[in-house]
């Protein structure tokens, strides 16, 4: 700590002794109708706490220069729309700092200003309830995150974690499967490296954060418009690359370096944004003899070109590839004598054309591939015990259509296709599993294919600029399944009792398809239903001032038709996804019910002086009834959830932050040591199951930000102290097969990570 200390006391004297003339920076961006995505001329654009405003074209687009590098807010306006605001611009003397702002028309127009109540915060007309949008600056800073937008999103209400290991998304006790995640509105089905097959989450994010220019996410209570998934909607717009001048970035951390170029295709016209990262801890590492070093790349791209004023095309993509080797009983640090060999690549593709159809009509098609594919080898003691060679495969194709009939009457529909394809080559040998029970082996290569289709009509209805409800229905559609069909009605209501108060509400039936990696295992398993989500959303948003808002929420989410295992009865899969383990290879019956039920406290202060924070408490109750018909605790139900993090710019180039996060106790199962002692491996008193609870945990992340200009290039450098007090929390409870007793495997222990960014 001491030495990470000095490199930033050696950086602030370089910056005092080297920076040159710090030279002038633009912000360029455009201005659009948030659902037509039509241009919106003439509106205002201000520079808050300066006396600068800009008008925007014909095109919506604005540009501001002249302006010396630090952190800006903008202020947008424009005729018959509601203003908002646009905060943590930074703006440097290298590069143009690029910015798309969305409006909402005002609903109910009078000869008086049109005032918004919610200034510094926006969300889409659509999604009423439990839902708020991050800027890349507040995922870059975030502490404890490390630039992982997943790690970012953690901290918001009614998600929590299972373990510092990953970033899965458990949203209010939902499994890491129920997650939907769309880029651009290309839907992506895991945005992390070593990603679990069928489930959203892993333990690095693929995302550059410099791609993206807002994150919308969802914690339930979402409209038709986002279907096949239960818990929550992360809905990532990237931002545009530059169309006049070539600029690019490295950036080095702890882990790994990367490189972002930007420019234009064609002058004014069309632009790029690529970057490329690769970890180098296994090159650092090698020469001590280590194996468990994760290796892995990652590739981000977004190309725009203008067709003509009304036809536009977008090209989206992402890619990563992905090695690491566990384990074995030459590994003195691994309690387990069974070796894992991994490797995988993953690829998504996708373009998208939005074709604005008069002044009041959108629509947008996009076409998209992602594809996934893995090795995994594990062995013990030279015996095979676990093989699973795949490649998943689906082909998509969505359209949405968006058509404003007045400024309080929107009317949305969709549809989609999905073509899937499953290679599956996997091999489990006979065991007694973890419960004590025999199993047989399981050995077959399998090519399964199926179709999903999906369809949507929502209508947005505002009443006297107080009143506003969203009514939709959906219907999918799954081939494989024995119950194909699915309707989904949901409603939502939102009303302002005051200009900085309003009431909201929704209801909604959700249904989501079992991944099919869980359905081809067993011939059985094609009976199992799409699993069944009733929920309702109550609560409040209150905001004392402009840049903050206070809300209150109530969730009651209940649960139906959920995969249970057969074997071992007490097993719901509404526990899974968490882990690394491939799930789905048993019998499987759709037996497990459940509710996750709780309120929300969230309280958010934006970045408009020299202060930002947020102050997070949940309480809920999250319980499944499996096979066996007993009512148990879920995995993801810590009961108490509080995340606070404060923020302070002590000058515009130095700024400091903190992180305190607290989860009541995990639910587990014990061991059962006699029954381990003999087989040397875990085995789970599974009449215990999920009835014991670890101690509470804790830990506190503080962060360092300093930026400065030296040779004409910004740098922007960061120190990053995770688990700051070093608190010990345990993670699982093991047995070590080398020292044949019970064993502790712990949370991230202190970590000290930095890094460097060049913009050049």
């Amino acid at each position: 700590m001491k030495n990470l200390i000095l490199m930033l006391v050696l950086l602030c004297i370089t910056n005092t002794l080297f920076a040159q003339g710090t030279g002038m920076g633009k912000i360029v961006g455009e201005v659009i109708d948030h659902n037509t995505k039509q241009p919106i001329p003439a509106a205002v654009i201000e520079v808050v706490n300066y006396n600068i405003a800009v008008i925007a074209d014909s095109l919506g687009n604005f540009l501001i220069e002249n302006l010396p590098p630090k952190t800006y807010h903008l202020k947008i306006s424009a005729q018959y729309y509601v203003y908002t605001y646009k905060t943590d611009i930074q703006v440097s003397a290298v590069q143009s700092s690029k910015v798309n702002i969305e409006l909402k028309p005002a609903a109910y127009v009078t000869e008086e200003v049109i005032i918004s109540s919610e200034k510094y915060f926006d969300k889409p007309e659509d999604l009423n309830v439990s839902t708020n949008s991050l800027s890349p600056e507040e995922i870059r800073r975030a502490p404890g995150a490390a630039e992982d937008l997943n790690r970012m999103i953690q901290t918001l209400p009614g998600v929590t974690t299972a373990t510092d290991s990953r970033n899965d998304l458990i949203v209010r006790g939902g499994s890491p499967a129920e997650n939907l995640i769309l880029i651009d509105g290309i839907e992506v089905p895991n945005i992390n490296h070593f990603g679990t097959q069928g489930a959203s989450g892993g333990p690095i994010g693929m995302l550059n954060v410099d791609f993206l220019n807002e994150v919308t996410f969802s914690a339930g209570g979402f409209s038709a418009k986002y279907g096949d998934k239960l818990s929550s909607a992360m809905d990532i717009q990237y931002r545009n690359g530059d169309k006049n001048s070539l600029s690019g970035k490295l950036d080095v951390g702890i882990a790994g370096g990367g490189l972002i170029l930007e420019g234009p295709i064609q002058q004014g016209k069309s632009s790029f944004l690529f970057s490329a990262r690769k970890s180098y801890l296994d090159l650092i590492l090698k020469s001590t003899g280590l194996t468990a070093v994760p290796n892995y790349s990652n590739f981000n791209l977004k190309a725009t070109y203008d067709l003509s004023e009304s036809h536009k095309l977008t090209l989206i993509g992402l890619a990563g590839i992905d090695k690491i080797n566990l384990g074995g009983f030459d590994d003195e640090d691994d309690p387990l004598i069974v070796k894992t060999d991994y490797s995988s690549w993953q690829a998504v593709g996708g373009i998208v054309h939005k074709w604005l159809i008069g002044s009041h009509t959108y629509l947008q098609t996009s076409l998209s591939t992602n594809q996934y594919q893995r090795e995994i080898y594990q062995d013990s003691l030279g015996r095979q015990t676990f093989k699973n060679e795949s490649l998943d495969a689906e082909y998509s194709l969505r359209t949405d259509l968006a058509q404003r009939f007045s400024a309080s009457d929107l009317l949305e529909a969709g549809t989609s296709f999905k073509y899937i394809r499953n290679n599956n080559s996997l091999f489990l040998n006979e065991r007694v599993d973890i419960y004590g029970g025999n199993r047989p082996e399981l050995d077959y290569s399998l090519i399964s294919t199926a179709y999903k289709t999906g369809s949507y009509i929502q209508y947005t209805k505002t009443f006297f600029g107080k009143l506003n409800i969203i009514a939709g229905l959906r219907h999918d559609y799954f081939n494989f399944l024995e119950s194909k069909n699915s309707i989904s009605p949901r409603l939502a209501i939102s009303y302002h009792l005051f200009d900085n108060l309003k009431i909201n509400g929704a209801w909604g039936i959700y249904y989501q398809a079992p991944p099919l990696i869980w359905l081809v295992s067993y011939d059985q398993n094609k009976k199992l239903k799409q699993i069944k989500a009733n929920q309702i959303v109550l609560g409040t948003e209150y905001y004392p001032s402009s840049d903050v808002k206070v809300t209150v929420e109530y969730f009651d989410k209940k649960y139906s038709d959920y995969p249970n295992s057969i074997f071992n009865p007490q097993v719901t899969y509404a526990n899974a996804g968490a882990e690394y383990q491939t799930l789905g290879l048993e019998p499987l019956v759709p037996a497990s019910n459940g509710y996750a039920r709780g309120v929300e406290l969230f309280i958010q202060k934006k970045l408009s002086d020299n202060f930002y924070g947020m102050f997070n408490y949940s309480y809920s109750t999250i319980k499944f009834t499996s096979l066996d018909g007993v009512e148990r605790s879920s995995s993801f139900d810590y009961k108490n959830v509080l995340t606070i993090i404060l923020g302070y710019k002590i000058f515009d180039n130095l700024e400091i932050s903190g992180k305190f996060r607290y989860l009541g106790g995990k639910p587990y199962t014990p061991l059962n040591e006699i029954a381990s002692a003999q087989l040397n491996q875990a085995v789970y008193n599974f009449e215990r199951y999920n009835t014991a609870r670890q101690n509470d945990y804790q830990r506190f992340d503080f962060r360092v930000d300093y930026k400065f200009n030296m040779f004409g290039w910004n740098i922007t450098t960061f120190i990053d102290f995770e688990n700051l007090f070093n608190k010990k929390n345990i993670d699982q409870i093991i047995w070590n097969q080398k020292q044949k007793k019970v064993d502790y495997v712990y949370q991230w222990s202190f970590l000290p990570a930095g890094g460097v960014k060049i913009e050049f």
